[in-house]
């Protein structure tokens, strides 16, 4: 079986250093062999592609490197014992491998690109179009989309091209005309916006459909629309945002997502039930807010991208272990926090 995984990872390895050099290589004739044969649509079109196919093999080669580990026997539990006798395990995830790996090649190239552009191996006048700040979100965009976090991706993907298309018609200045691109900035706003909300509706966040395992996400939690009662929560919301109080005796969990809104949860009038009690979160350019008891016993699982989870309750050492909340956080460009 490892034998399996590790060819597997070899050959996902390979892909991507595949794609990463042809992004490259198409980066560098787009800008120094195709700029003044081809058109502005179609020449921006190339450089574009470029830079996605060479971020989606640095997200092949973080998938990969992930799952090499795993298949080296990644992820094992370490223990011992505390002061009172009790048995602590630790486990230790591969769950940051992918964001290092990205940040790590997206560096180098970087770094590659201003060493071309100074060499004067790089046409000069897209130095600027590379290097800005549109380009940065075009990126991150273009790694939401390959992690399959769609909408965060369209959005940012769709905004920076607009800005992008500003930065090229200084490379263009007798084909793309500025005053007029940006007389259209609030209807593209409008046409982006609305397609987001339709997306919405259709693409459901795989935060809600899936559940932590020692480490692990799998696929096996999946909420019910009708789960909004007795103690369990499944709150939705789109370009809106709300304040709640649960009442209920027992909070028995949910999910949350939040998608260009924000909501706040308030878990002080309630309580938990013994055992393990499970509340998935997505946020999705968006916030959650919650607040809950300092005595509680809260364990927050991120795997997030481009956002923050953060407990900054007061640490108290009387908490119940016997009772235990576990939040499954997942955020791109937005918060999730608890206090």
């Amino acid at each position: 079986m490892n034998t399996t995984k590790k060819n597997k990872s070899l050959l996902s390895a390979i892909i991507a250093i595949a794609l990463m050099i042809g992004g490259g290589f198409l980066l560098s004739l787009t800008i120094n062999d195709l700029y003044g044969s081809l058109s502005a649509f179609a020449t921006l079109s190339f450089a574009l592609s470029a830079v996605f196919i060479y971020v989606a093999g640095t997200t092949l080669m973080g998938y990969s490197l992930r799952k090499g580990k795993h298949a080296r026997g990644g992820g094992v539990k370490a223990s011992n014992s505390s002061d009172n006798g009790e048995r602590i395990v630790v486990f230790y995830s591969h769950e940051g491998v992918d964001s290092g790996v990205l940040l790590a090649f997206l560096l180098i190239a970087a770094g590659a690109l201003l060493f071309c552009f100074n060499a004067q191996l790089l046409n000069p006048a897209w130095k600027s179009f590379l290097f800005s700040w549109p380009m940065l979100f075009f990126a991150i965009g273009a790694i939401c989309l390959c992690k399959r976090q769609l909408i965060a991706g369209f959005i940012a993907v769709a905004g920076s091209v607009f800005f992008l298309i500003g930065k090229a018609a200084v490379i263009f200045p007798h084909d793309i005309q500025v005053d007029r691109l940006m007389s259209n900035f609030w209807p593209a706003v409008f046409v982006v916006s609305g397609i987001v909300i339709i997306l919405s509706f259709f693409i459901r966040p795989k935060v809600c459909k899936r559940k932590h395992s020692k480490g692990n996400w799998i696929e096996e939690y999946s909420a019910s629309e009708s789960e909004n009662s007795d103690g369990r929560i499944n709150y939705r919301f789109v370009c809106s945002g709300t304040e709640q109080v649960i009442l209920d005796p027992v909070f028995k969990g949910g999910s949350i997502d939040v998608t260009l809104g924000g909501l706040d949860l308030d878990l002080r009038r309630t309580s938990l039930a013994e055992g393990t009690t499970t509340l998935h979160v997505n946020a999705v350019l968006g916030g959650v807010e919650i607040k809950a008891p300092d005595t509680w016993d809260i364990e927050i699982v991120s795997k997030s991208f481009a956002g923050g989870v953060a407990d900054s309750r007061a640490k108290y050492t009387d908490v119940d272990h016997s009772r235990k909340l576990v939040v499954y956080a997942r955020c791109t460009l937005g918060g999730i926090t608890i206090e």
